[in-house]
């Protein structure tokens, strides 16, 4: 067996167990038994789910997988700012959690930009 196929094999693997993962947290938050917020039990579900979607594209499209893998991490950057800026938190975030949530979405975004300069200029526009 080919290391290539085998690789495809172990991702479309790791991503269902993964989007299992998620599955089961969303029906736990359905079914009422997270107590203190229903919500979160929702947000963990889908947040396992939007990982596990590039992992399950990988063995059939490259080209999606890696689209869906840069919407996942700009869903992810979105919610480390959301969560270090919150205003009605019952705990003050450290300064060093603001400021990793803010590099992580400007480097993710400049990586994006470069890439997308990068092919525009390969292509000659």
């Amino acid at each position: 067996m080919k290391l290539r196929t085998l690789t495809k094999a172990f991702t479309f693997l790791v991503g269902a167990c993964i989007a299992l993962l998620g599955v089961a947290w969303i029906f736990i938050a359905a079914s009422g038994a997270v107590k203190t917020d229903p919500v979160a039990g929702y947000v963990a579900g889908a947040g396992f789910l939007l990982v596990a979607a590039p992992l399950l594209v990988f063995p059939f499209s490259t080209r999606v997988a890696k689209s869906l893998l840069v919407l996942a991490m700009f869903v992810l950057a979105f919610g480390m700012l959301w969560l270090a800026f919150q205003p009605n938190s019952p705990a003050s975030h450290p300064v060093v959690v603001q400021v990793a949530a803010i590099a992580f979405a400007v480097m993710l975004l400049a990586r994006v930009v470069l890439v997308l300069r990068r092919k525009r200029s390969a292509l000659g526009t």
